[in-house]
């Protein structure tokens, strides 16, 4: 499965890429804004940043549960670096929450997810850092402090707060 991004409202439309051939124009329509546009496969346009991560391993995922300037979001955790910031064009992050909300940065915080000897997933977070800091649970992470995740810890970014659901 790959996923391409609504130019209008940045929402994510996944779709079997194994189903087409290079070359077809594919045309989706975004359910979230209702907006119709067109993907080439096979081109620059749809192997670049409109595909996210396409043969990467999910390893859990995030919701937002409390966002009050847009809806309910769900994105994937992988391994390695997932910056998790505001949705932002020319912004590099890999959970892009779609908000107005300017206390959240572009890129505000960090999990990285590994495996270690044993083939457990190792969670950690961190601050970016961000103008309005990173909270787990209520408490604020200090600048450069690494925290290793537990069962679905809460974590606040600005006015928007989710839970990571870790894989097992």
């Amino acid at each position: 499965m790959k996923k391409v991004v609504c130019p209008r409202c940045d929402n994510f439309l996944s779709f079997d890429e194994t189903k087409y051939e290079k070359g077809n124009i594919i045309h989706f329509v975004c359910q979230h804004c209702g907006r119709r546009f067109g993907v080439r496969l096979g081109t620059k346009e749809a192997d670049a940043s409109d595909i996210k991560r396409e043969n990467e391993e999910e390893c859990g995922y995030i919701t937002t549960i409390e966002n009050q300037f847009a809806y309910k979001q769900e994105f994937p955790l992988y391994l390695g670096d997932n910056i998790i910031g505001r949705r932002s064009k020319g912004t590099e992050v890999q959970i892009p929450i779609l908000t107005s909300d300017m206390s959240m940065d572009r890129q505000h915080c960090i999990i990285n997810v590994r495996k270690n000897k044993q083939g457990e997933y190792i969670y950690t977070l961190r601050d970016f850092p961000s103008l309005t800091g990173t909270f787990l649970f209520h408490e604020i992470i200090n600048d450069k402090e690494r925290v290793v995740l537990e069962e679905e810890p809460i974590v606040t970014i600005g006015a928007t707060t989710f839970i990571v659901y870790m894989k097992k």
